[in-house]
């Protein structure tokens, strides 16, 4: 007597109907001389339904208007784990490869990594549910899902295009600091970020955040040295948070003269927390989510676009634990001498050996002015 529920079940993971009729559960016994098994045992199943079906579906069983059952595989756990597992495989890999132009707007990480683990863990809880590990119906869900992967990813990247993003790659070179905080990687095979045809120097902060403000000096100084800042203003950081009021320079409406380099500041002027400003175009938005984990960390600074700092530039703890006001860091800053420019000034060589960098050694005269500066910047 074949056991009908059985053979339900096994068609709703999506086997054939060979290796449904060989399953001993279902309890099928071929005629000798009526041809394969697979073939008796459908004729078989579609007679019963059929009957079924004429009597009103007794069994509870549906059929459409023409009188013919459904014969696709039912929807399960699995199969929608199985199309999810690639397609969001595939669309993490082409974000991290292409962070910008795929992952401007949904960064691999961690965004993708995220979403893509819950579905691998969907795909494996789904597995242990069911003796049946590979069939038709999974391998055409993967094929599916490879599909939409692609396509979701190439949405992305035309979408991102059109807007006018940069194409970045996630290879890139670790730079000597020489003793400064942070790390400088070099991404040579980006475009670079220029503005009247210098090289860029973009600030993503917030001025309550206490790395950000102690990282503003090395940044201040190293500025000045390519030209005349404008619209700053002495600060602290949060007085609520870790280190708090480091004193600091505020970039918010800053504006800098300059032949030799261009300034781009995201800088949030709100000092009771230290959540960054909203990227204002998508080559803001393609840098902070290639470069800085969509948005994970301040301070972050690009420099033409190919030189990327994350970290602090330097140490709030120190430079809070000289109790100092603003206007005394800046004397020591503005004087090169005293404890603050001794926190202050590796980070600020090192950012002025960069710009120096991007800009092809000019203006050579700070090479020959700051000896320290010409250090670093024969190290890069």
């Amino acid at each position: 007597m074949v056991d009908w529920d059985s053979v339900e079940r096994l068609r709703s993971k999506g086997w054939d109907w060979d290796r449904i009729a060989a399953d001993d559960n279902v309890d099928f016994h071929a005629e000798a001389n009526s041809g394969e098994p697979g073939r008796q045992l459908r004729a078989l199943y579609y007679q019963r339904r059929s009957k079924q079906s004429r009597r009103g579906g007794s069994d509870g069983s549906k059929a459409g208007k023409s009188g013919k059952l459904d014969d696709r595989p039912k929807w399960t756990l699995a199969r929608a784990a199985w199309i999810a597992v690639p397609a969001l495989g595939l669309w993490t890999l082409l974000a991290y490869l292409y962070p910008s132009p795929v992952g401007v707007y949904v960064p691999a990480y961690p965004v993708l990594v995220i979403v893509l683990l819950v579905a691998v863990f969907l795909l494996a809880f789904a597995l242990l549910r069911t003796t049946d590990r590979w069939n038709t119906a999974y391998r055409n869900s993967v094929i599916l899902g490879c599909v939409i992967g692609l396509v979701f990813a190439g949405a992305f990247a035309v979408v991102a295009i059109s807007a006018g993003c940069p194409t970045l790659t996630p290879s890139g070179t670790t730079l000597p600091t020489n003793g400064a905080p942070g790390t400088w990687t070099q991404y040579s095979g980006d475009p670079t970020w220029t503005l009247g045809g210098h090289p860029v120097f973009f600030f993503y902060g917030s001025i309550g955040c206490p790395y950000c403000s102690a990282s503003s000096w090395a940044f201040y100084w190293a500025l000045e040295r390519f030209g005349t800042l404008q619209g700053m203003q002495l600060g602290h950081s949060n007085p609520g948070d870790v280190y708090p009021n480091t004193p600091e320079v505020e970039f918010v409406n800053a504006q800098l003269q300059s032949n030799f380099v261009a300034i781009h500041i995201l800088e949030s002027d709100v000092d009771t927390n230290t959540i960054p400003p909203t990227p204002s175009s998508c080559i803001d938005q393609a840098y902070i989510s290639a470069y800085d984990g969509g948005n994970t960390g301040i301070p972050f600074v690009a420099v033409g676009g190919q030189f990327i700092h994350t970290g602090t530039a330097v140490d709030p703890a120190q430079l809070q634990a000289l109790n100092l006001q603003p206007s005394e860091v800046l004397g020591q800053v503005l004087n090169q001498t005293g404890s603050a420019w001794g926190l202050v000034s590796p980070g600020a060589y090192m950012l002025t050996a960069v710009l120096l960098k991007a800009d092809g050694g000019q203006p050579a005269s700070i090479l020959t002015q700051y000896p320290s500066v010409a250090a670093d910047y024969n190290t890069l």
